[in-house]
């Protein structure tokens, strides 16, 4: 998953969910992160550009929310891509 125009950096607070064995776990972490604002299929979506050093386990969450510029946004985890700095791309669907 490429971006072609990567937005500048942002510092969030990443809250995100993993499935364990033992049921779900919630995370949280800062970190430096690039948004875009896209339609999934006619829903509204964006993609998360986390730059490394990433939060552990991160590439396991099922769901990620985080607050940015006065607003608070929720979203389920369509697909996860390893890039090639190091970071990963989350595309989450908007709930």
């Amino acid at each position: 998953m490429k971006m072609p125009c990567r937005a500048p950096c942002a510092c969030l607070e990443l809250d995100f969910v993993r499935d364990t064995l033992f049921g779900p776990m919630a995370q949280r972490a800062m970190c430096q992160v690039q948004l875009a604002a896209l339609s999934l299929q006619g829903r509204p979506a964006l993609r998360l550009h986390i730059e490394p050093p990433l939060p552990t386990k991160v590439e396991k969450a099922h769901s990620v929310a985080f607050a940015w510029e006065g607003r608070n946004y929720r979203g389920v985890v369509r697909e996860h891509v390893k890039c090639g700095d190091g970071g990963i791309n989350l595309l989450l669907e908007l709930q």
